[in-house]
């Protein structure tokens, strides 16, 4: 077989006796390099044939997860179950909105923890007020109370448990008493004198400031009841009752007072009078009455005349008063008097 385009016609495969070489085609260059130009060292540039477009198919964001962050703000509980729902469809199908998911799912259960810490703190609020505030109150055993007990009587009322005239009389037996000075929070008037022992104001006039905490009186009334007709045998009754807030503080005031009249009891004392006269009265030592009534005797150095007091306490109240019988030397008249005035009021203060 001859090649075409040897211009000798030669054979490669035939010995030439001239010393020919045979046709060996066209020179071969180098491969070319398939980034290179046809001139060699340039770049070839972009591809002839552009790769092929993208695919127009875009997995959808899945439903569930949407819905899971609306529902978050809705209604908590069931964006957690849609957003957990919307996971396993995204795992099981490859759509988009995990990242929605996640984030419905975080913001129900953190909607949820605060909805029930909000829950927990308005339910044991309550209990809580109940317990602070009813401990301070409990005073015996098995005795509970939300807030501390209401006086027993009120202010307004310390009035009416005190003995009318028509009442006095009746107690006293002494038909001629009539009505006198009255007082509205505790004093002495200019006319009681002086004292050589300052500390038994308390024990020798009702309704001493000296013997009382006035700060904590919340109402005071004290009447004044003479009998300035007969002459030979007449009687006089002074009774207070002094409010405070509560019984504790009562109780508290009748014990300071019983212990100034044992302090000042057993020694006489010497009153003087602002012209200067002046007499002395005996003080016997406290004693009991019964029904928590204690009385003390006061009798003056000469005279026939009887002063005995009385003190006692119930509820918020305490009761404090004297009856004075002139012409008699027995003071069992006027301590029967100064008792009866004082079971009278205990019996209108209520239990």
């Amino acid at each position: 077989m001859t090649n075409p385009q040897d211009p000798y016609w030669n054979n490669p495969f035939t010995y030439d006796p001239l010393g020919r070489v045979p046709y060996a085609g066209p020179p071969m260059g180098p491969p070319m390099d398939p980034t290179m130009g046809p001139t060699m060292g340039q770049p070839t540039g972009p591809p002839i044939f552009p790769p092929p477009p993208p695919s127009p198919y875009r997995p959808p964001v899945n439903t569930f997860a949407t819905l899971s962050l609306v529902f978050a703000f809705v209604f908590a509980p069931v964006g957690a179950i849609l957003g957990h729902l919307g996971l396993a469809q995204i795992r099981r199908t490859g759509e988009l909105g995990r990242d929605r998911a996640l984030i419905g799912v975080t913001l129900s259960y953190v909607f949820i923890v605060l909805a029930v810490v909000g829950l927990v703190g308005w339910t044991t609020l309550p209990a809580a007020t109940t317990s602070h505030t009813a401990a301070p109150a409990t005073s015996t055993p098995g005795t509970t109370s939300e807030t501390p007990a209401a006086p027993s009587v009120a202010p307004d009322n310390i009035i009416k448990i005190l003995p009318d005239l028509a009442a006095l009389k009746n107690l006293t037996g002494d038909q001629n008493l009539q009505a006198g000075q009255t007082w509205d929070r505790p004093s002495r008037s200019n006319v009681d004198g002086s004292i050589d022992r300052p500390e038994c104001w308390g024990s020798v006039a009702p309704g001493a400031p000296d013997a009382y905490n006035v700060d904590a009186i919340v109402r005071y009334r004290a009447e004044e009841f003479s009998d300035t007709q007969t002459l030979l045998k007449s009687s006089q009754v002074i009774q207070a009752v002094i409010g405070f807030g509560d019984p504790p503080t009562a109780q508290a005031q009748l014990t300071k007072l019983v212990d100034g009249w044992r302090q000042c009891g057993g020694a006489p004392v010497t009153l003087t009078a602002p012209g200067g006269r002046g007499y002395t009265l005996s003080l016997s030592a406290p004693a009991d009455a019964g029904n928590g009534i204690t009385t003390m005797d006061l009798t003056p150095k000469g005279l026939q005349l009887r002063f005995v007091r009385a003190v006692a306490a119930k509820a918020n109240v305490v009761i404090d008063l004297y009856a004075v019988q002139l012409g008699t030397t027995d003071a069992s008249g006027p301590r029967q008097t100064a008792v009866a005035i004082a079971n009278y009021i205990l019996n209108k203060i209520p239990d």
